[in-house]
Formats: structure tokens, sequence, C-alpha cells
């Protein structure tokens, strides 16, 4: 058995986020498949289903996003997040790696206890020039994960995550080791 989660926090404030991309992949993906999710506060997540595979976008913010995934670590998990370190409109694999610096992503370690699951990782690092400064000192990529897309990058957006429904797609008749040799 799969399960997807997707890494986000709740709420219209942070709808559009970078940091909310894996939520934005999980939402279009599940709009093309015809997939609701359903309110599950036993997960404190909210959970839909296809081609037997279950989708979770926990309702907790990002640094205990942990709980939710906890519940499934019996099966096999894939991660789909926002990563800073590759540019916006590129998405890479991953498997077994460590948490990056991602609180989202340490969180479920510590709650599953292995750092072995799957990992799609998309890209939000910006390509355009006069938002590089964004992510330095003294703000820091914190501030500029929870800041909204610009307007000139939602095409690069909607590109990062066509690539992870592409990759979403192939869960179902490939091992991740395959899509990882195909992907990145």
């Amino acid at each position: 058995m799969i399960t997807v989660i997707g890494l986000g926090n709740p709420g219209k404030k942070y709808e559009h986020t970078r940091h909310n991309i894996g939520f934005m992949a999980l939402d279009a993906y599940a709009a093309l498949k015809g997939v609701e999710f359903i309110e599950d506060k036993y997960i404190h997540a909210q959970k839909g289903f296809f081609a037997g595979i279950d989708f979770i976008k926990p309702q907790t913010f990002m640094n205990d996003s942990g709980k939710a995934a906890a519940k499934y670590s019996d099966t096999d998990i894939v991660v789909v997040y926002d990563d800073i370190d590759i540019t916006l409109g590129t998405v890479k694999c991953s498997f077994g790696r460590g948490a990056g610096g991602h609180n989202g992503v340490q969180s479920i370690i510590d709650h599953t206890g292995t750092k072995d699951f799957f990992r799609i990782r998309i890209g939000v690092r910006p390509v355009h020039e006069e938002l590089m400064g964004r992510i330095a000192p003294p703000d820091g990529f914190e501030k500029f994960l929870l800041s909204d897309f610009a307007p000139f990058e939602k095409e690069l957006c909607e590109q990062g995550i066509q690539k992870a429904i592409d990759i979403l797609s192939f869960l179902p008749t490939k091992t991740f080791q395959e899509i990882m040799n195909e992907q990145n």
C-alpha cells in the first residue's frame, strides 16, 4: 500500500505560498483524477483515495506533519514538498535521505522513526534575479517560503506541479527506483 503525503500549512493565509506547493500538487492531481478530500480528525488530516493509494494533507502546521504520517508508517510513504535548493519549475525525486533542513520532513522522520521514504521535491527557488535577495539575510528563506508566488512565476510554478502530477501518476505501475531513474 502507498500513502502520498503532501506538505503544507492549513488555512487561507498559506494557501498559495511556496511552502504549500505539496498541497497544491495533491489538489491538482485530485482535480484531474476526481479525488475528493474529506476531513479525518483521527489523523489530523484531509484524506483522499484513488487507484489503491491514500492521499493525505496534514491539517497540522508544517512542523507537525509527522503526526498524520505516523498513522501510515506501515505503508510505502511518498512525501511531496517544497525544496528551496531546487529551482522553481524543477522537480527531483529521492529516497532515504535526511531532512535537508525541512521541518516538515524532519517531523515525518521523527514520527515514523525512519528516513526511508520516497520524496517528490518540488523546486521553489526563484529564477528571477529580483527575488534572489529575499532568500538572503536578514529575512532569510523562512519568510520567503511563507510568501505567495509572484505573478511572473505562475508558469514555472504550474510546470513544477505538472511534473509532480506526472510522477504521482507513475506510482501504481513503477518502482521508486524506476521513477528516480527516469525523472532525475
